[in-house]
């Protein structure tokens, strides 16, 4: 098992110290509590940069799942979900910020069935080995871990402790009936 961070509370700041307030500013959470999921001020207990932007993915799949969806909850619109998607990327191709991954799900949820049709191609495409073992009536298909992990070069415990994150974050999973299959988003 991967050994997680814990994350900063405020006022426990490395570099992002908000000198002598007794609250984020962004957030308003109060001192040594943790700052709301997505704030902007919260900081990286890795790199020290502003964890919504850094691109160490150190926290929990937990942690990281309700920083994800607090982001996600903050997007007014598709155009701003855009904007964000497009922000510089992180030096190494391997992983994405927490903005980045809040962003590119807005967009998903957001865009028309059409676009939703491309995107869906564009991963076949890019991981041809990937099929669903089953589709549900609305013909969304549903994977194995096991496949998830073979697909992304993933460990399989890490690919179920990302999809147990997701269902404890009610993010949007169903379960196949009477499989042990799940569909997320």
């Amino acid at each position: 098992m991967k050994d997680y961070k814990t994350r900063v509370s405020f006022g426990s700041e490395s570099f992002m110290i908000q000198a002598g307030a007794e609250k984020c500013s962004e957030c308003a959470c109060d001192l040594d509590q943790l700052h709301v999921a997505g704030c902007a001020g919260e900081e990286c207990p890795q790199c020290a940069k502003a964890l919504i932007g850094c691109c160490c993915e150190c926290l929990s799949p937990y942690d990281g799942e309700k920083v994800i969806q607090g982001i996600y909850r903050q997007f007014a619109s598709l155009e701003s979900a855009l904007q964000a998607a497009g922000e510089e990327r992180c030096q190494s191709a391997v992983n994405s910020s927490y903005l980045q991954h809040a962003a590119m799900r807005y967009i998903f949820d957001n865009v028309p069935d059409t676009a939703k049709t491309e995107i869906a191609r564009a991963f076949h495409l890019r991981f041809p080995g990937l099929v669903p073992r089953m589709q549900d009536d609305e013909g969304r298909g549903y994977y194995t871990a096991e496949q998830l992990s073979e697909a992304l070069d993933i460990p399989l415990n890490e690919v179920n402790e990302r999809i147990d994150a997701m269902m404890s974050a009610s993010n949007g999973i169903a379960v196949a009936q009477g499989k042990k299959m799940r569909k997320i988003h």
